[in-house]
């Protein structure tokens, strides 16, 4: 009988085995530091009682975009590889670096902002400060969305294309069936952060795909 050897895997399967790794080792460290910081500071345990199902996603959906925050930056520190990633010639040169590292910071700022909302509401900000911050935070972050957009090259522009279509359209497909059944009286009502979270776990995963697929990741 003959298995597959990690040459021979596809390369999606490669991809999908680092990611599920890297997320087992970060879920496990995490934990062991969360359940120490409890033992530690049993005063600053959370109140999770009004903690919601979007809010357990928008959780989990900031903790891959930080996770690939981190892997993106880690990886510009090896030009070799960073530019066989890239499929260039040769090692990645000072304007690839500087594009990597502006994704990365455009990941840790998703991260950021997908969690925020949550933060603020559980330390009790005032609402307008707490929405000044977010609104900040939103124009830095589409700041360098549209500085890097305009800095790569047309392949990088077609995934970024290619994912916000498909997340278009399965998010508007997935909308239409929550809103039918609700109007039909056989599903709750939802909340516009309900929609948000359900449509950037979607553009995660769609842009995750179709990255793979260009052979990008």
């Amino acid at each position: 009988m003959s298995g597959l050897s990690p040459a021979s895997m596809p390369e999606w399967a490669r991809h999908l085995g680092k990611a599920l790794l890297a997320g087992a080792v970060f879920g496990i460290v995490g934990y062991g530091v969360g359940h120490y910081a409890a033992e530690v500071f049993p005063g600053l345990a959370p109140d999770l009682s009004g903690l919601r199902w979007a809010d357990v996603v928008a959780g989990f959906v900031g903790a891959v975009l930080l996770i690939a925050c981190l892997a993106t930056t880690l990886s510009t520190f090896n030009r070799p590889g960073l530019g066989r990633l890239l499929k260039l010639e040769g090692p990645a040169g000072d304007d690839e670096v500087r594009d990597v590292r502006t994704q990365a910071a455009i990941l840790g700022l998703s991260a950021i902002i997908m969690v925020l909302p949550m933060i603020l509401s559980g330390i009790g900000l005032p609402a307008t400060a707490s929405l000044a911050l977010v609104g900040l935070l939103l124009a830095a972050h589409t700041a360098l969305n549209v500085r890097l957009y305009r800095s790569v090259d047309e392949l990088f522009r077609r995934v970024v294309i290619e994912a916000g279509a498909l997340t278009f359209w399965l998010g508007q497909g997935l909308l239409f069936i929550w809103a039918a059944a609700e109007r039909l009286a056989v599903a709750p009502p939802i909340t516009a952060w309900d929609i948000y979270v359900v449509l950037m776990a979607v553009y995660l995963t769609v842009s995750t795909v179709v990255t793979i697929r260009r052979g990008l990741a």
